[in-house]
């Protein structure tokens, strides 16, 4: 199995991250909403889903094969810093975030004032929690993990990530509770949610995608 996914890899890589994208950030919303109960939200799915699928497939595929050819895992620490302080000090604030904003305000219908007012709003709360999330997970991936599956890696790890920000997507409108990260360590309020999740990973990117 895993070398037939090594064969596959190498000839389609950007199709075989794209396709891992879609089906796990497909299947982080799809637990989440079987989570919370009641019929699934296919707009939100798609909202999800579309944009695991660009960012995770297309996006770091490009984005860590420039990382890689300008900064060789083999220089060890002197690749490994610089490669942080670009996914986190530029590309999560200035690209991912931005980015996260429009696209699932496009997606779920808001204007581009609703957009921003949410944007601004919430931007850094949720930019302290990703890097929470992160910046751990990209220093075992830029450290260990071969080149040419960091792309995938991300996008598995992304599970998590994509339950955990669909669960709390629509918690402040069905349960008016008005959401803090910390809020996020209470079995209370989301027992899933804890249940599934522990730590620094639990803070993750408190949004209400619903409002």
């Amino acid at each position: 199995m895993l070398s037939a996914f090594e064969r596959v890899l190498a000839r389609r890589p950007l199709l075989v991250k794209s396709g891992t994208g879609l089906v796990l950030g497909a299947a982080g919303d799809f637990t989440a909403q079987r989570l919370e109960g009641g019929a699934y939200d296919r707009r939100r799915g798609f909202a999800f889903t579309s944009l695991a699928t660009f960012w995770n497939g297309a996006c770091m595929h490009h984005l860590f094969q420039w990382l890689e050819r300008a900064l060789p895992q083999s220089h060890g620490l002197r690749s490994l810093l610089p490669k942080m302080c670009c996914t986190q000090l530029v590309i999560n604030p200035f690209v991912y975030l931005p980015l996260f904003y429009l696209w699932t305000g496009a997606v779920l219908g808001r204007s581009l004032a609703q957009t921003r007012e949410k944007a601004e709003k919430e931007y850094w709360r949720t930019l302290k929690a990703t890097w929470a999330l992160f910046v751990p997970f990209n220093l075992v991936n830029f450290g260990v993990v071969p080149a040419r599956h960091q792309a995938a890696a991300l996008a598995l790890f992304s599970f998590m990530y994509n339950t955990a920000i669909s669960l709390i997507a629509n918690a402040e409108s069905t349960r008016g509770v008005s959401w803090r990260p910390d809020h996020l360590y209470s079995e209370e309020i989301s027992p899933q949610l804890h249940a599934s999740t522990t730590g620094e990973a639990s803070k993750l990117m408190a949004v209400d995608l619903s409002s």
